[in-house]
């Protein structure tokens, strides 16, 4: 009879089973409030764990001995539309932490619970970072999806690393594994190396000190010490209301991120000039500083912000006591920057291109020909990696994405580029200035160099994160398939 019953609750509460869909159905009535069911629309993520497959796809997978555990132990409770989530997982928690019996089960339902929360913070990374930064799930999964649902083993997986550390009385579970899922040293890794910092520009800000913000506009951001001390003036007025008021807050109990500065906090920081003038101030400051942490921690290139070829105009034809160069002079000077930059450019995409041929015959000579055409496909016919699969004998866009390795390409190229294009026109300058001026303003001048092939490569590798129907070409991109059609004469 027993047995019986079992399976009855067995088929009413399987996510997979027809059934459930009727009980669900014949059972709504009951519930006072939508959230009063998701205790039962949801039992399945207590018995089922969220795993990576051989391919890198998050998948559930069903672990019997808790499914029978649990619906012989708390059958009635899952059943029941107004049973709080909470009680079950406190129970589940008191079970586990006091070693009863099957405590080994009860925390393995805790993890099953635990990774189907992991994977709805990689999802909502993603889909908040995807469009701008090019940032997908399947990149997050690998790092925090390590449960493999063993019940003793010496490695310890993310999800019993957080049930390890929860504490019921100060959050939810769902929420401390959000917490820890977005602190994960791996992820943050991840998320810096596409640019992402996720510090609020107030946390920024507050933790910025005077000596800091200068040492970083000076060295980092180029800039004049009238900018510098406009912006030290800025934080410290924003730091003397912003941490009376904060510090206010705390000792109110009020906790949590810092939140936007409101109206009158901005007028008491600058009452010169309208609110809105300060915070944007404040934002452009903080974004200053963000762009220094995102290259202190993943080694990217400096983000000095380079207008147009004008500033080399101006670094070439100024010098100390003369006047400035003949406009012809300065406009022959960048001619033979603009046709240094287009011969380099090719023969850089040309030797990379090249590198990363051979490396394939060597290792899948059937690839070789699927990263021509996936290429081509991509950056010159603007479809989409899920589009390029299937024309290449691929079966997912994971798959092109690692094949074609864009990034990898682009800073192979920016690396020949910058030493090339430095290298020929710091010969060409001299026709047009002297040995000496040379000497002086050669680390300049590779700086600047530097930050307009960093804007070139930054243009294409946006371009091909746009929708189809608004990219266009870029210049890296046309010379990219014009190297691509001269090695695939088919292309042509």
């Amino acid at each position: 009879m027993m047995a019986q019953g079992n399976r009855a609750i067995s088929e009413q509460l399987d996510p997979d089973s027809n059934n459930l869909r009727k009980f669900l159905n014949y059972r709504r009535p009951r519930c006072a409030t939508v959230a009063s069911c998701k205790v039962m629309d949801n039992a399945f993520r207590y018995w089922q764990l969220v795993r990576l497959t051989s391919s890198g796809q998050s998948q559930p997978h069903v672990k019997p001995q808790v499914q029978t555990w649990l619906q012989t132990r708390f059958g009635n409770l899952l059943l029941d539309p107004d049973y709080p989530e909470p009680y079950l997982q406190r129970q589940l928690l008191d079970n586990w932490r006091q070693g009863e019996d099957e405590a080994d089960i009860a925390q393995l339902s805790l993890r099953c619970f635990i990774s189907h929360q992991i994977r709805q913070a990689c999802l909502h990374l993603s889909q908040r970072y995807q469009d701008c930064y090019g940032l997908y799930a399947d990149e997050l999964f690998p790092l925090v999806l390590d449960d493999d649902g063993t019940l003793s083993s010496p490695y310890c997986p993310l999800s019993l690393d957080i049930l390890e550390s929860y504490d019921p009385n100060k959050s939810a579970l769902s929420t401390w594994t959000r917490q820890l899922t977005y602190n994960h040293p791996g992820l943050n890794r991840v998320l810096l190396d596409k640019g992402i910092y996720r510090a609020s520009d107030w946390a920024i800000l507050n933790d910025t000190n005077a000596e800091q913000l200068e040492r970083i506009l000076r060295q980092y951001h180029l800039c004049s010490d009238h900018e510098i001390s406009q912006s030290l003036k800025l934080l410290q007025q924003y730091q003397r209301v912003y941490r009376r008021d904060r510090l206010l807050q705390r000792r109110d109990g009020q906790t949590g991120r810092c939140q936007v500065p409101n109206k009158e906090q901005l007028q008491q920081i600058n009452p010169t000039v309208s609110s809105k003038v300060v915070l944007r101030q404040l934002k452009q400051l903080a974004a200053q500083l963000r762009d220094y942490r995102v290259h202190v921690r993943c080694g990217h290139p400096r983000c000095y912000s380079v207008k147009n070829e004008q500033e080399l105009e101006t670094l070439v034809g100024q010098q100390p006591g003369h006047e400035p160069q003949l406009e012809d002079e300065s406009e022959g000077f960048l001619e033979v920057y603009r046709q240094a930059l287009d011969e380099s450019l090719a023969g850089a995409i040309a030797q990379v291109l090249d590198s990363n041929l051979a490396r394939l015959h060597r290792r899948q000579p059937q690839r070789a020909y699927g990263y021509l055409e996936g290429l081509h496909l991509s950056q010159c016919e603007g479809l989409s990696m899920t589009e390029i699969a299937p024309k290449i004998g691929l079966k997912s866009q994971v798959q092109v994405t690692r094949l074609l390795n864009l990034k990898r390409l682009r800073s192979e190229v920016r690396h020949l580029l910058i030493a090339q294009l430095h290298q020929r026109l710091t010969q060409e300058a001299l026709n047009y200035i002297s040995v000496e001026r040379l000497h002086a303003i050669d680390q300049t001048l590779e700086t600047l160099l530097t930050e307009l092939v960093d804007d070139l490569i930054r243009t294409s590798a946006a371009g091909t994160q746009s929708a189809k129907s608004n990219r266009q070409i870029t210049h890296f991109d046309a010379v990219l398939c014009q190297a691509i059609c001269s090695v695939h004469k088919p292309f042509k």
